[in-house]
């Protein structure tokens, strides 16, 4: 009995002084896993951000490249051409890697004085926010990633997060500016720690959003007006100023190549598929003289073959059928003849036939902006390694797409700036960029593949001669735009979000199935992760997704 009463004192002792060092103690443990907001690296989230907001850009992009026919849309009709989970990956993206990682950095830069970290961070959420209501119309904002309080956050009115958004942009500059900072990020993965520049990109960002948002906002002049005395725009046509994501040349994982090289320049052959009709667009959309052509072609594009003698019934089947009923004479169809470039050779608009024996024939991506092969005319496939390795841009805001943007904005809006200088200083600075591309990322092009002054002024001077020639602001905007959506390649974001604000290019290819392939997309359907997740989300959309997102006001047949 003795023993068992001291045995029972001794763990009575041990209990009472095991809690009571621990609550001592309690207030100077650390959890590694949950860092002190004191000492949590601001600059891990700001990588994580930025990589991931690449994702989405990337994801975004080919979208719209594919509805814009930049890149190609397999269709067949607007109605099936897409599920909800087609977009369940950037849905994901954006709130589990953006805004998830933007949202814990904010707390953290301001308690550490990081107001530099905390201005980008605003820019990418701001970018993010203002592209998932170009994309799907209502989403979650103020409710997203609230965690345990709010496992179902509801959709917002897309004008309030357009709006909540740019009131964002401002925060950003006043952050980036601030006096106080007390650091620069240590991997900055855009403009290497350059404050003005990512000034510039916010307020190009607001231009951006004023000029998406014109047919329903009747102060967007006043507004672009003011950015423009400003004189703090993404501008300068050197180029210097552009916001692009660079790659790498790493194959193994985590693969760091640009997306298009490396699923293309593969161990065999091109896997790919580019769109007939916008490389009818960049070589010969302008007319039949040598002077016409585009000469970013060769960039933009590489041919394995340099002629059609592989197309027959079994390589290439669309040959060997009459075109589309439904398709107007002057729309490229199948494989154009093109009288001063042979063997290119894509897929149509909403072609969702099987694929043929043809993957040695296809023309791929070439020099820009993927870092693959320059076309110099000598054909055949090129594998895994050649060229510049993978080492392309995603060019997410360029110089020249401000200029087309304040040409539309001159043009219909009347504000400062003359149109035609705009578009013509927006070809110039597109093609010089295409041109010396090559250089940096260690790729030669022979000295007479290289468009001479004269053939570029000859270009432009043919562009120009039809703006002079046309007959109304309508026609005149057909060209501006037809020009942005030449130079954006390698963006499908802007391309998609212009034709809806603009219904231009106005000749962009049917599909080629059939002549009723539903109401054009106007935004997405709802992700389903969303829709079949989310109690509080919207009922999915009608199939088509021809809901239109705010400030898309045009008739509901207004593009096709």
């Amino acid at each position: 009995m003795k023993k068992i009463i001291k045995i029972f004192s001794i763990v009575l002792i041990v209990g009472f002084t095991s809690a009571s060092c621990t609550k001592l103690l309690d207030e100077y443990l650390e959890n590694p896993r949950v860092p002190d907001i004191g000492t949590a690296d601001v600059d891990l989230y700001l990588n994580a951000a930025q990589l991931s907001f690449n994702s989405f850009y990337l994801s975004a992009s080919n979208r719209g490249g594919e509805l814009s026919r930049q890149q190609v849309f397999f269709g067949p009709t607007y109605t099936n051409g897409y599920v909800p989970e087609t977009f369940d990956g950037v849905w994901t993206t954006a709130y589990t890697g953006i805004y998830k990682n933007v949202d814990a950095l904010l707390p953290i830069a301001v308690a550490q004085k990081k107001y530099f970290q905390a201005g980008i961070a605003k820019i990418l959420k701001a970018y993010t926010s203002m592209s998932l209501v170009d994309q799907f119309g209502d989403v979650p904002f103020t409710e997203a990633n609230l965690g345990s309080s709010n496992t179902n956050p509801a959709a917002e009115s897309s004008a309030s997060i357009y709006d909540a958004s740019l009131a964002l942009l401002d925060e950003a500059i006043a952050d980036i500016n601030n006096p106080e900072n007390a650091g620069t990020p240590t991997n900055d993965l855009f403009f290497k720690g350059s404050k003005s520049a990512w000034v510039r990109l916010a307020n190009t960002l607001k231009l951006r959003a004023y000029i998406t948002t014109r047919l329903v906002d009747a102060s967007a002049k006043e507004k672009i007006n003011a950015l423009i005395s400003g004189s703090d725009l993404i501008d300068d046509v050197s180029g210097a100023e552009d916001f692009v994501f660079k790659y790498g040349t790493k194959q193994d994982a985590p693969d760091s190549r640009h997306p298009w090289y490396a699923n293309n320049y593969t161990t065999t052959t091109p896997n790919d598929y580019l769109s007939t009709y916008f490389m009818w667009s960049v070589i010969y959309g302008k007319g039949s003289s040598l002077y016409d052509l585009d000469p970013r072609r060769r960039y933009y594009f590489y041919r394995q073959a340099l002629d059609y003698s592989k197309v027959d019934e079994e390589t290439c089947a669309c040959a060997e059928q009459a075109r589309p009923a439904h398709f107007p004479s002057d729309m490229p169809y199948c494989l154009p003849d093109f009288d001063f470039a042979f063997g290119y050779w894509g897929r149509d608009h909403g072609d969702n036939s099987g694929i043929p024996p043809d993957d040695s024939y296809r023309t791929t991506y070439g020099v820009y902006p993927a870092s693959g092969e320059f076309d110099d005319s000598k054909g055949g496939t090129k594998l895994i390694g050649s060229a510049g390795k993978g080492a392309g841009i995603d060019p997410i805001w360029m110089s020249f797409f401000t200029k087309f943007v304040l040409a539309e904005s001159a043009l219909e809006l009347g504000t400062t700036g003359d149109a035609r200088a705009l578009l013509e200083e927006g070809i110039r600075a597109s093609i010089s960029k295409v041109v010396a591309f090559p250089a940096t990322v260690g790729v030669t092009v022979p000295t007479t593949r290289v468009p001479t002054p004269e053939k570029i002024t000859a270009y432009v001077a043919n562009v120009l001669a039809s703006y002079d020639a046309a007959a109304s602001n309508d026609e005149k905007l057909n060209i501006i735009m037809k020009e942005y959506y030449i130079a954006a390649f390698g963006n499908g974001i802007e391309p998609y979000n212009n034709y809806r604000r603009t219904g231009k290019p106005d000749n962009l290819q049917l599909c080629v199935t059939t002549p009723s392939p539903g109401l054009f997309i106007r935004s997405y359907l709802y992700p389903s992760v969303y829709v079949n997740r989310n109690i509080n989300a919207p009922a999915q959309k009608a199939p088509g997704a021809a809901v239109k997102v705010f400030w898309d006001n045009n008739p509901d047949d207004f593009i096709k």
